[in-house]
């Protein structure tokens, strides 16, 4: 199996990076800028076909796209999977294998269908930074000429915690309770955080009764979804963290 290890490595894209990059947050910044260039002018593909074209660039460049052969763990049955992802754990390094499924990147937010490999990166880089998960971006693994993303993340001892301890945890950190399409979500004004898929099977209470929350779908909400947002909120504040 593939070391699951993955330290801060320069993955820098045209060397102007001023510090070290993980290959996630490298990914994240290079599709980032590519929607905002393609957005000038380029009306010719799709918000997803742009995003992919984009993805596969990076990979290209950063050497990571690689066949489903180099993982023997995809010959075997997943230990879990779910809408989004099937996964594999390995007991030596103590981490979960994640992967999309071919040309999906997650669940989108507000409409059907899949999200772009923009926005699934982007949500892995809010989770690692708010919610302190250590995700890492393996591979672009390219099976039977489409494209799974596969990442890793520790595994977390526990159970499930129950939808009262939830709630009270994501109080207590400032977040909001609303429901979007008669789903629960949670909204943070100070970061403009917005929160979805916080049930009890991706929130674990661990051994010392500590919550940690895994796999959760976030974004930071701009354009009509921001204004939507707020209209739903009893109270926000003035400023809007962007």
């Amino acid at each position: 199996m593939a070391d699951g290890t993955n330290e801060r490595t320069d993955f820098s894209i045209g060397g102007n990076e001023l510090y070290a990059l993980s290959a996630l947050e490298s990914a994240e910044s290079h599709l980032a800028a590519s929607a905002k260039a393609s957005g000038k002018g380029d009306e010719c593909r799709t918000p997803f076909a742009a995003s992919f074209s984009a993805f596969l660039d990076w990979g290209e460049k950063a050497s990571l796209i690689r066949p489903i052969e180099d993982f023997d763990f995809f010959q075997r049955n997943p230990d879990g999977h779910g809408d989004e992802h099937q996964a594999w754990f390995d007991e030596f390094s103590g981490r979960w294998y994640k992967s999309t499924y071919p040309n999906r990147f997650g669940l989108a937010w507000g409409r059907n269908g899949s999200a772009t490999a923009g926005e699934y990166l982007t949500r892995l880089v809010l989770q690692n930074r708010y919610f302190a998960d250590d995700i890492q971006l393996l591979s672009l693994v390219r099976c039977d000429e489409k494209l799974r993303v596969l990442t890793t993340q520790p595994h977390v001892p526990g159970e499930a915690a129950l939808a009262a301890e939830i709630q009270g945890w994501f109080y207590a950190q400032g977040y909001k309770r609303l429901e979007i399409d008669n789903c629960v979500a949670w909204y943070r004004d100070l970061d403009n955080l917005l929160v979805a898929d916080a049930h009890e099977g991706n929130v674990i209470r661990t051994p010392d009764g500590t919550l940690f929350a895994i796999d959760l779908n976030l974004i930071k909400p701009r354009g009509e979804t921001l204004e939507t947002l707020l209209s739903l909120l009893p109270f926000t504040h003035p400023s809007i963290s962007k």
